[in-house]
């Protein structure tokens, strides 16, 4: 076989693997919202359960399989939306959540033309919903959930109309996507 040709397969093969791996999670975004929340609570614990980051690829073969999976077809239209999204579960140890504020890192994102869509703030609770307008378009997410139990971040990039339409909708009482699902 031609060297060259190899080289090239082998290349392309590594660059496949790298775009469909989730790998490793390093968002400077997510890490710096948990860090800011370890801050403002000395004494809490903050375990990683799971970090994922998906990209176009895996996102596609989610859209692939959600074609062929009963009762997943309502889930297909919001993944098509999405070019990436990055996950951080983290368990927590929480013994209350006195006066939490609103992590820098979502302040900054604010200050940067950000908007807030949902704001949560319980005795055992906090949700922040923040999302990047583009005109009428919606391009990016930002979802914090923060109990004394566990910590969830996530960021989404893509067109993400129909995503904070039924996120909307299901805070309104209406019929949910995921709610098929257990969710």
């Amino acid at each position: 076989m031609n060297r060259p040709y190899c080289l090239r397969s082998a290349l392309l093969a590594l660059v496949l693997a790298a775009l469909a791996s989730p790998g490793c999670l390093h968002s400077g975004e997510l890490s710096g919202v948990r860090r800011d929340l370890e801050l403002q609570m000395p004494g809490s614990s903050f375990e990683k359960d799971v970090e994922l980051s998906f990209g176009p690829v895996l996102i596609g073969v989610a859209r692939l399989v959600t074609a062929v999976i009963p009762d997943a077809d309502e889930v297909r239209p919001f993944l098509r939306g999405m070019s990436r999204v990055q996950i951080g579960i983290y368990k927590t140890e929480i013994d209350s959540l006195p006066a939490l504020r609103m992590p820098g890192q979502l302040q900054a994102l604010l200050d940067d033309g950000w908007e807030t869509v949902v704001r949560v703030r319980e005795n055992d609770e906090a949700v922040w919903v923040l999302y990047r307008p583009d005109g009428d378009k919606i391009r990016e997410v930002f979802i914090v959930v923060l109990n004394e139990h566990e910590l969830v971040l996530v960021k989404a990039k893509g067109r993400l109309e129909k995503l904070v339409e039924a996120a909307l909708n299901e805070r309104d009482g209406g019929r949910t996507f995921l709610g098929d699902f257990g969710g």
